[in-house]
């Protein structure tokens, strides 16, 4: 006698995604990404609020606007990363080509104005087919990126906000698997550079200074709804920009270098640095070109705390971007690898 599984393995579980043309509109997956992905649907069921003579509810509850969220969680690729930045910042991102075969995106949102969203399709199901979803109009609400303190592979959580849920139970776009030779971003490849000026970002180098980071980028997004009718009813129509805060922190040993940033948090005038967490894979893209990720923002200093690595005393510095006219932007990711398009 044969016995069937039970359905449902956390490891069959697949998260695929394709860019849209048109806002929400469902579009093929064309990748599938390597990450863990915990999504939340909430439609919002909600009881009247009338008396109906009864010590319990006694009549049918109503919808109201639709709330389709979601997490992935994973080591962060070279080829993977465009997505998470395409997501969170801005729509019309194309790589150049450097060198013989790399590509080089850069993702430098505006401030002044509002950039257009990049929005995706995602595909979430496992071998339960009776259970698979699909969301559109995904973008991201907010993006972590943890340097561990192990020098292994940079994490990146990504918290998602979607307008709908589409096709359920869904048809996910079939033969796509992962990149199974994937280029990862390690917190050993990475420097840290820490300048005075906006044109001399990314010269100066802390060494033996930093033992992990922390990048958290918050959009703040704001959920647009209209009532247009029942063809979209409670669908998100829209996002609009948010108050947008990029904060990193910084766990440093107490080398001089990090004792003078110090100095600059507990000065009497604010004092705005420059900062700069480049990551230098060893592997190459093409010739001359290996695979990479360039963070630069300006910001300041907003709090110390002691901390403890090993036997070491260590200070946590936490930094709050800026939009700075020198840099024209807030900040800006610059990313190497080989993807030619999302």
């Amino acid at each position: 006698m044969s016995l069937t599984p039970i359905p449902g393995i956390t490891l069959l579980r697949a998260m695929q995604i394709g860019k849209e043309t048109v806002f929400s509109t469902q579009v093929p997956a064309t990748r599938r990404l390597p990450w863990s992905f915990t999504p939340t649907v909430d439609p919002h069921w909600t009881n009247p609020t009338g008396e109906t003579g009864t010590l319990d509810p006694a009549v049918a509850p109503y919808r109201q606007a639709m709330d389709v969220t979601g997490q992935s969680v994973g080591e962060l690729y070279a080829n993977d990363s465009p997505y998470l930045w395409a997501a969170l910042t801005k729509a019309g991102v194309t790589p150049s080509t450097v060198g013989t075969s790399g590509k080089k995106w850069i993702f430098a949102p505006a401030s002044t104005t509002q950039d257009a969203f990049e929005t995706f399709t995602v595909e979430h199901y496992d071998d339960a087919t009776a259970d698979s979803f699909t969301y559109t109009g995904g973008v991201l609400d907010k993006l972590v990126l943890s340097f561990p303190q192990n020098l292994g592979p940079i994490l990146a959580t990504a918290d998602w906000r979607f307008a709908n849920v589409v096709s359920y139970p869904s048809t996910p776009t079939g033969a796509l698997s992962v990149d199974t030779n994937p280029t990862p971003l390690f917190c050993a490849d990475t420097e840290l550079f820490i300048d005075a000026t906006s044109g001399g970002i990314g010269v100066t180098k802390l060494t033996n200074a930093m033992y992990d980071a922390t990048i958290t980028i918050s959009n703040g997004l704001d959920i647009k709804r209209f009532a247009n009718g029942n063809s979209t009813r409670f669908q998100a129509a829209n996002y609009g920009r948010g108050a947008r805060l990029l904060e990193t922190s910084f766990t440093l040993a107490k080398s001089t270098a990090a004792l003078a940033e110090v100095a600059n948090w507990l000065n009497a005038n604010p004092v705005e640095r420059f900062v700069d967490l480049k990551t230098t894979s060893p592997v190459f893209a093409g010739i001359g070109q290996p695979y990479s990720q360039d963070i630069r923002f300006a910001g300041y200093w907003f709090t110390r705390a002691d901390a403890t690595v090993s036997t070491n005393t260590a200070v946590s510095l936490v930094c709050h971007n800026i939009y700075d006219t020198g840099l024209t932007y807030p900040f800006q990711a610059t990313l190497v690898n080989t993807l030619s398009a999302l």
